[in-house]
Parts: structure tokens; sequence; C-alpha cells
């Protein structure tokens, strides 16, 4: 093995090469740790306030949940499963890709140049895990229901908040925001605040769901109107063929469909903000194979960095979500 040469004794090209190796082995090390074990996401919309605002930016950590390899579609297994509650990170099931050059290409940059994570076309969301795989759902009136119980939900104050659209601000609205508690498990939710001209009436209540498990058998017809709407979605996305919906039954190439054995765990997630968040009541449930992390810690801005990304009611009465 040939001693290293000092750099005052190295040609021209030779210095070239070695500082492309460094930068290589650079990138190599951060692709690698960006793919498997930890990553950047900022906040695009207001979703998920009052705990997490728009441009907040969050370090993911991808090994518990399993990381989730693009372009190739594989998940790494992870060594723990989603919980109630928890902030979750993952590849939304409404999202097609453009395609596997630009998926590459937002890849191979480490997402410098996005292509396939756009406004127009999300990819990656962050929403707030209400249901696991097998249980029951519904809401009447902003209260949650899970598995027959209702959610304790009390007042904690009302707060005057910027709304955005595509991250410029386009007004102000007023929140009444809640605490919300389950087993334990404590959130901050918020809906707004009587007739604002908001017409988001159909988010505040939906008929009961059960959330699907790996391996059971759903029956179709039985179910409601709300819960066949999502139920359509699914089946869509495991059998990849376009369902027609008929008198309440479902048809796939002519054929109908009376029951359907579930492919994967599925999560059923939601918006702390109810009343501005685009989820699971919209675009279905979530496989968990497409769930890849969680928040580690907020590292922007500075005066709200910390581990612990979700607010209290304490904490609330304090701080202004403007």
């Amino acid at each position: 093995m040939k001693p290293r040469k000092d750099k005052k004794d190295m040609t021209l090209k030779e210095k070239i090469i070695e500082n492309v190796n460094v930068l290589l082995s650079a990138y190599a090390i951060a692709f690698v740790i960006r793919l498997f074990t930890i990553e950047a996401y900022q906040i695009p919309s207001q979703s998920m306030v009052p705990s997490l605002l728009v441009r907040d930016i969050l370090m993911v950590e991808k090994v518990t949940m399993g990381a989730r390899v693009p372009v190739l579609n594989w998940k790494v297994p992870g060594f723990m499963k989603p919980e109630r509650n928890d902030i979750i990170v993952f590849v939304s099931p409404a999202w097609k890709s453009p395609g596997i050059p630009q998926e590459l290409v937002s890849l191979l940059t480490l997402s410098l140049v996005n292509l396939d994570n756009t406004f127009d076309t999300p990819k990656n969301l962050v929403k707030r895990l209400v249901g696991l795989p097998g249980d029951t759902l519904s809401m009447t009136n902003k209260i949650l229901m899970i598995n027959g119980k209702p959610v304790q939900n009390d007042f904690v104050i009302t707060s005057r908040e910027v709304i955005y659209d595509r991250l410029v601000q386009t007004g102000h609205a007023t929140f009444d925001l809640f605490q919300e508690a389950f087993d334990g498990k404590k959130r901050i939710v918020q809906h707004l605040y009587g007739d604002t001209g908001f017409n988001r009436e159909e988010v505040y209540q939906f008929a009961e769901i059960r959330v699907p498990k790996k391996g059971e058998v759903i029956t179709i017809r039985d179910k409601n109107n709300y819960y066949k709407t999502l139920l359509k979605l699914l089946v869509e996305r495991e059998s990849g063929k376009i369902v027609l919906v008929q008198n309440g039954a479902f048809f796939i190439e002519g054929k109908e469909i009376k029951e359907w054995k579930v492919m994967d765990n599925y999560y059923f997630g939601m918006g702390d903000n109810r009343d501005f968040s685009e989820d699971c009541r919209y675009f279905g449930f979530i496989p968990e194979k497409n769930i890849f992390g969680r928040p580690l810690f907020r590292y922007f801005p500075f005066d709200r960095l910390g581990f612990d990304v979700n607010e209290t009611g304490n904490s609330v009465k304090k701080k202004s979500f403007f």
C-alpha cells in the first residue's frame, strides 16, 4: 500500500480526484443517513395546528417505524408499531408517482430538486393517529368515538389565527381549542368557531367505520355509505383495478365483489386542526407499509426547538399561533 501523499506534493489531477472522492463519500453517507435513519421535513400546511405550525422544520426518525425505500417501494422492517395518538409521517395512500425518472431525481438530489412531492401531488404527510387496525370510529358534533367510547373533549381557549394557502397568508379565522383525552393520552385539537363563512360542516361528523385489519374479510353490502366510500378506495388500491358502485354493490370488471380480504394492516389519521385537514376522512385508510417515521425533534424556528412537539392545555394559553 502506497503512503498517502501530502497535498503540497500532489499534482492538480491528483488533487481534483481526491476532492471528488471526498465529496462522493460525504454524499454517500448523507444519502444513507437520510434514506434509512433521519430526515428533515418542513410542515407545508396548517393541518396539525396548534402542535405543528406552517414552516416548522422537524427531524423525522425512520428507524423505529421502518424506513421506506422510494422508487422500489420497499419497506424496511421497524421494531415498533404505531400507537394511537402518535404523530406519524407517511406516504399518502392517494399519492401517485409522477414517474420513475422524477422519483429518481428527487431521491438522488436528496429532494433539493423535488419532483415527486409538491402541493399538487403531496406525497409525505404528517397526521395524528386516532385509529388502530380493528378499531371502530365515528364522529358526531365534533365528538370522536373510539370503540364505542366518547373521547373526552374539554374546551381550553379561543384563538385568532392566520389562514394559509400554499404557505401564503390569505386571512384570519377564529378557532376553539379543545383538549382530547382517551386511554390516558392527550392532545390539543381545534375547530372553527361559529359561522365563519367556511363551509366545512361535513367534517364535523361521520358514520361508524372499522379500521381494516390484515387478513380479515369485509362484507360490502351491509356497510353504511361513508364506510363504503373508504372501502372503495381500499379495494381499488389493493386490487389495482377500478371499482364501480351500483345500488350499493361493488363491481370489478363486471363481477360483483361481495367481500374483500384485507391485505395489510390499516390506520386512521386526522389533523389536529380538524376543519383544515385533508386526512383519512377524505383519502382513506393508511396502509402500515406507508408509515415510515415520526417526529424526533423540532429544530426550527429556534424559539420552538424541542423533542416534544405536542402542545398542552397550559401551553396553548400562553402562546399566539399567528
